[in-house]
């Protein structure tokens, strides 16, 4: 018997007896128990008390606030590191020794003293339980981890925005150019008299760095003099709405437009449909103001950041290519069943054969990592390189397992 199908007959076996097992004893941590369960581990052995769990779906969210996540250098703290170690390590003993049938987990670290700054970790059970039996290497197994060290826009954005309204209730001077934009209580109320609360905020993150925030408000306030006429169409405690666009980019102050409901055209006061407006708009995010995943992850989402990751590290991590070649940037996603990868990566000698070997290794990895995952519910792939003259490439499913097998070349593609 060849070494190929001994280790795979062995492989089989074992799986066999683990599912065997499995299928005899009791979970440990059956239905019903799987967020207590998670809580009680960090809590008994790791002595984290403010962890909070929620399952959505097949998907395990974890959130942890930490105060200090990171240091005076922008860094991952050492000691918020080792307690986000510790509830990773109590997701693991759970998830893979429970009847819930949990796809993913996300664990979501964020500061409390730093608004907006948050470590996320993203993963598949089913990777777990790989590398637990050796199926999988190490190495491999953190290739196949989300990790996120990001600064959250729509976090930031929440806070950014009742900064602005705590500032315009003391009636501070800094805000006094923003008044004119909040139609209408500065318009008609005597100066000083306005208060507003922030009844609620829906926001969705647009980029990395940008989002979008649908603000209601509660506001009160005393007319000016010739203005009484106004209590009629905005009695105080009138309902007001705002949309807000942040971009943290622009530090020294990220509101960069400020939308009201009403405002005044021709002679009469009209108003904008801004729910309409909010709802038009695509959300990037994938953890909400809470913490917790905004909805149910599937395989096809997970893989596309994955492969859209890989192509990042592939040209970092290996010292010939990092010297040849620089990666500004890699997104990937997936829609009606078709993925798109777009990259910008650049040479330093600028030829035509640099194509070739920038798609000629990313179209190897990506259908090496779809076959590893045995995922077919995807038609086709399409790669763009960004850069000018940088080229695409679309394959179809069966064109890429074909390349991945040397039965495609490079050269028949581009």
């Amino acid at each position: 018997m060849n070494v190929f199908l001994k280790n795979h007959k062995a492989l089989i076996i074992s799986w066999f007896i683990a599912a065997s097992l499995a299928g005899c004893n009791k979970p440990t941590y059956p239905t019903g128990k799987v967020e207590e369960s998670v809580l009680k581990l960090c809590k008994d052995e790791y002595k984290l008390d403010n962890v909070k769990v929620k399952i959505l779906g097949s998907t395990l969210g974890v959130y942890i606030p930490i105060e200090g996540l990171v240091d005076s250098d922008l860094k991952l703290d050492e000691k918020a590191g080792k307690k986000i170690e510790g509830v990773a390590l109590s997701i693991h003993r759970v998830i893979t020794s429970t009847d819930v049938p949990l796809k993913f987990y996300v664990l979501t670290a964020r500061d409390t003293k730093t608004i907006g700054v948050e470590f996320m970790l993203t993963g598949f059970v089913y990777d777990v339980i790989r590398v637990r039996l050796y199926d999988i290497s190490r190495g491999e197994y953190f290739q196949r981890i989300l990790r996120d060290f990001r600064f959250n826009p729509a976090t930031a954005g929440e806070q950014k925005v009742k900064e602005l309204f705590a500032t315009l209730n003391k009636n501070e001077s800094m805000v006094e150019a923003l008044k004119s934009i909040l139609y209408p209580v500065y318009a008609i109320g005597k100066p000083g008299s306005q208060k507003i609360e922030v009844a609620s905020i829906e926001s969705k993150e647009l980029s990395e760095k940008e989002s979008l925030l649908y603000v209601k408000t509660i506001e009160e306030y005393k007319p000016s003099p010739g203005f009484e006429a106004y209590l009629a169409i905005f009695p105080p405690g009138f309902q007001n709405e705002y949309l807000f666009l942040i971009d943290m980019s622009l530090f020294a102050s990220p509101l960069r437009e400020i939308v009201s409901k009403y405002f005044y055209s021709n002679n009469e006061i009209r108003q904008r449909n801004l729910k309409d407006t909010f709802e038009q708009y695509k959300d990037s995010g994938t953890i909400g103001i809470d913490g917790f995943p905004k909805k149910d992850l599937d395989i096809g989402w997970f893989l596309s950041q994955q492969i859209s990751r890989r192509i990042k590290s592939l040209f970092e991590e290996d010292k010939k290519l990092k010297n040849s070649y620089k990666v500004v940037s890699s997104l990937g996603e997936i829609k009606d069943r078709s993925f798109q990868f777009k990259f910008n990566i650049t040479s330093n000698n600028n030829k035509e054969e640099d194509q070739k070997i920038i798609f000629s290794k990313i179209l190897k990895m990506a259908g090496k990592v779809l076959h590893l995952y045995k995922f077919e519910e995807y038609k086709d792939v399409e790669f763009i390189n960004a850069v000018d003259n940088g080229g695409k490439i679309s394959l179809s499913k069966e064109d890429l397992e074909r390349f991945r097998k040397d039965m495609l070349k490079i050269e028949d593609l581009i």
